[in-house]
C-alpha cells in the first residue's frame, strides 16, 4: 500500500520547523534559565491556598461536566485587575492561544500580517500554518524599531493584522511609546486598517502597559499571560480589548479553552497580587545586577532589558559559549542560527544563586573570572 504524506499536509507547513527548545544529550542541567519561567515558587501561604482551592475543586467540580466556556468569575477577577469591563477579556489556554485565535480571525486570501524581527517565533509560525503571507521587519543594530520604515513597511503592505512584543522577546527591548502610538494611527484608516496587538507578556518587568489608552484605539488589543509571573504550568493567557473585538474574537475559540483546575488556580494567584509584586521586583533587582557584572566580560555585547530575561552576542561561536554553560550545568535558550541572532545567547534572570552559578559559568568558557 502507498501513501504519499506530501500530498496530504500543505506545503506551508511542510515548510515550519516545528518549535523546540535546544536541549543537549547528558546530564540534565542543575540550573535552567532558558524558558523566562519566574524562578520563585508562590510562597508557603499561596501554596497551602492554592491546594485547598485545589483541592475543593477537584472535589466540588464535576470532572463529567465541562468547565464553564466563559471563565466568568475569573474573568471578572481579571477585569477587577485590570481596570476593564468583563467584556473585553478573552481567557486564552496560555497566550499562544490567544495569538492563533487573532490570526485565525483575521485569515483569507492573500492575507498579510506584519511584525518587528526577531521576535517571538510564533506569530511567524502560527501565520504560515494558516497560510498567511508573514512580513518581518528587521530591527537595527541594537535591536531597536525604526519606526518611520516600519510606518512605510504597513501603508505598502496593508496588513490585518501586526505584533508588537513589548518587550521585545528575545532581545528585552521596549520600544518607545510614542512610536507604538503613531503605529496604532497608522493602522486606523491613515494608511490601513488593521488590529495592532501589543503583547504584553513581560509587563511585570518592565512597568509599562498600554491599558490606559485602550479606549483611546479601537484597533488596539493587548495580550497578558500569567506564565510569566509563577504559574507557567497553567496555561492562562488573556486577551484584552474593545466588546467589539472581543466578541469577533471569541467566535473563533475552542470551546472549553480554559480548564476548570487552570481557571481555579488563576483564581487563587490573582487574590496575592503582593506576591507578584513582591517576585518580580526580586528580579528587576537580579537583572540590574547581572547586567552591571556583564558589561565587565570582554568579548561580550549585552543588550539592555526590560524583561525577566536578557539577551548577549559573543564574539565567540555562539554554539560553542552554550555547550560550554551546558557542561557546566546550566541551560540558556540559544539562538545563534537564528536569523538576526548570531552568536546571541538568551539568558533568563534565575534565583541570586542561580545568577551567580552562571556568572561563573560564563567566566570561564569566556576564558576569565566572572
Amino acid at each position: 500500500m502507498s501513501f504519499d504524506l506530501a500530498k496530504v499536509i500543505r506545503p506551508e507547513v511542510q515548510g515550519l520547523r516545528a518549535y523546540q527548545v535546544e536541549v543537549p544529550p547528558g546530564a540534565p542541567p542543575r540550573i535552567k534559565l532558558d524558558a523566562n519561567e519566574s524562578p520563585f515558587a508562590l510562597g508557603d501561604s499561596v501554596r497551602e491556598e492554592l491546594a485547598a482551592e485545589l483541592g475543593k475543586a477537584l472535589a466540588d467540580v464535576e470532572l463529567h461536566r465541562y468547565p464553564d466556556p466563559e471563565a466568568r468569575e475569573l474573568r471578572g477577577l481579571l477585569a477587577q485587575d485590570l481596570g476593564v469591563a468583563p467584556e473585553q477579556i478573552l481567557a486564552s489556554n496560555g497566550s499562544d492561544e490567544a495569538i492563533q485565535m487573532l490570526l485565525m480571525a483575521v485569515a483569507g486570501p492573500a492575507v498579510t500580517i506584519v511584525a518587528p524581527v526577531p521576535t517571538f517565533v510564533m506569530y511567524e509560525i502560527g501565520s504560515r500554518v494558516l497560510g498567511l503571507r508573514f512580513v518581518g521587519v528587521p530591527l537595527d543594530g541594537s535591536f531597536d524599531l525604526d519606526g518611520t520604515t516600519f510606518c512605510r513597511v504597513l501603508a505598502a503592505e496593508k496588513p490585518r493584522l501586526i505584533f508588537l512584543a513589548w518587550p521585545n522577546n528575545p532581545t528585552g527591548g521596549l520600544y518607545g511609546s510614542p512610536m507604538v502610538e503613531e503605529i496604532l494611527r497608522t493602522c486606523s484608516g491613515r494608511a490601513c486598517d488593521a488590529l495592532v496587538v501589543v503583547d504584553e507578556a513581560y509587563t511585570h518587568y518592565s512597568g509599562e502597559t498600554f491599558l490606559p489608552t485602550l479606549s483611546a484605539y479601537p484597533n488596539l488589543v493587548i495580550l497578558r499571560t500569567l506564565s510569566k509571573i509563577g504559574l507557567a504550568g497553567i496555561r492562562l493567557g488573556m486577551l484584552i480589548g474593545s466588546r467589539a473585538v472581543v466578541e469577533e474574537i471569541n467566535k473563533v475559540r475552542m470551546p472549553y479553552n480554559v480548564n476548570a483546575l487552570s481557571q481555579a488556580a488563576a483564581r487563587v494567584v490573582l487574590r496575592h497580587p503582593d506576591v507578584v509584586r513582591r517576585h518580580a521586583s526580586a528580579i528587576i533587582r537580579e537583572r540590574e545586577r547581572i547586567l552591571g557584572r556583564l558589561r565587565d566580560f570582554t568579548g561580550l555585547t549585552v543588550f539592555p532589558s526590560r524583561a525577566n530575561f536578557f539577551l548577549i552576542r559573543t564574539d565567540r561561536p555562539g554554539d560553542d559559549v552554550f555547550r560550554g554553560l551546558y557542561e557546566r550545568g546550566i541551560l540558556v535558550r540559544n539562538f545563534s542560527r537564528a536569523p538576526h541572532l548570531a552568536n546571541c545567547l538568551r539568558v533568563t534572570v534565575g534565583t541570586p544563586e542561580e545568577n551567580d552559578a552562571f556568572l561563573s559559568a560564563l567566566g570561564a568558557v569566556m576564558g576569565h573570572g566572572g
